[in-house]
């Protein structure tokens, strides 16, 4: 059997269901796991492709792919590769940025309007045939509209600028805090107030998060920060779940300051039973909207990343050239020896 030039940690099935045919002039091993993956597959290899969601790829299994060129993620998120490639400048990591903006986007805006109408609460209470005590809950003073609220979305890059849009479209009033905005001239155009982080928190009725999950994010918002926020705002995080400490948005929902949240992103995925998030008193779960972790999941999203995924892959191995979307850029050639 021929040995493989990709490792790719996740089933065929996941791009034959959308629509995506990988590149037949690559030989590529499909598994579920890097334990699954055969060590004359590891030897030959030159790329790992694997999705963003999922755990820590180990330092000492890549360094088994001892011809490794390229670490390809299917999505816009690389923190599963830590720092296991660090100490080899030859790899480049590669992500597909920006291809599930639009249903990232489309999530915060129904998430909000779900949460400001209290839409998941009435569910489960007539499913429950309790269809007269939730009408008598759901009265105005209970229900807001979204069009009048303030959202304060943290991190204003693609997925950011794209979620401003929608809400702006909604008639909410939109500002943002992001120390370095990629396009200022956007934020400008589209007439957004800028703030720092403790200004942005203690006016937005919404906070939507959208920072990717570094040193410097991680924990962004802990208790005195959740704590600055309105009584009765509403947070709704859709970027890495590290970036909120979980005990202290437990405690700020299980008290009655934060309204309600909506959590697509946990610190550990699948969340342990005993997680924070998932052992709130009674009332303060009916204001939770749980996901998991599906908010850029989209049968478009999809073809779209995998297809741009790829495409890098055969450009770096087949075509010879520079990998597009580089998180890390390859170190440069060493200088010649004098003559």
């Amino acid at each position: 059997m021929v040995s493989a030039d990709v490792v790719c940690l996740r089933p065929a099935a996941d791009f034959a269901e959308v629509g995506v045919d990988v590149p037949a002039d690559l030989r590529v091993c499909f598994a579920s796991g890097p334990a699954e993956v055969a060590a004359g597959d590891l030897a030959t290899a030159r790329a790992v492709v694997l999705a963003s969601v999922g755990p820590r790829l180990e330092r000492a299994w890549l360094d088994q792919v001892t011809g490794l060129r390229l670490l390809q993620f299917t999505g816009a998120g690389v923190d599963r590769a830590g720092d296991s490639c660090a100490h080899r400048p030859d790899v480049v990591v590669a992500n597909v940025p920006a291809a599930n903006v639009r249903e990232v986007a489309e999530y915060v805006l129904f998430a909000a309007g779900a949460l400001l109408r209290r839409l998941a609460f009435a569910d489960r209470e007539i499913r429950a045939g309790r269809y007269g005590a939730a009408r008598a809950r759901l009265t105005p003073p209970a229900v807001r509209s979204l069009h009048s609220q303030t959202v304060g979305v943290i991190g204003l890059g693609q997925i950011g600028l794209t979620v401003a849009r929608l809400l702006q479209a909604a008639g909410a009033t939109v500002v943002y805090a992001d120390p370095a905005p990629p396009d200022p001239a956007a934020a400008q155009a589209l007439g957004l107030a800028r703030l720092d982080l403790d200004d942005l928190l203690a006016r937005s009725d919404v906070v939507t998060l959208h920072v990717p999950l570094l040193p410097a994010t991680r924990g962004l918002l802990g208790e005195q920060r959740l704590r600055r926020m309105a009584r009765g705002a509403l947070l709704i995080n859709a970027s890495r779940g590290g970036v909120v400490d979980e005990q202290a948005l437990a405690r700020a929902l299980a008290d009655g300051h934060l309204g309600g949240a909506a959590i697509d992103v946990y610190a550990a995925e699948p969340p342990p039973a005993d997680s924070p998030l998932l052992t709130l008193p009674p009332e303060a779960a009916e204001r939770v909207l749980y996901t998991p972790h599906i908010a850029g999941v989209a049968y478009e999203a999809a073809r779209a990343l995998y297809s741009q995924a790829w495409a890098n892959v055969h450009r770096v191995l087949v075509g010879g050239h520079p990998a597009s979307h580089q998180v890390r850029p390859p170190a440069p050639p060493p200088a010649a020896d004098p003559a």
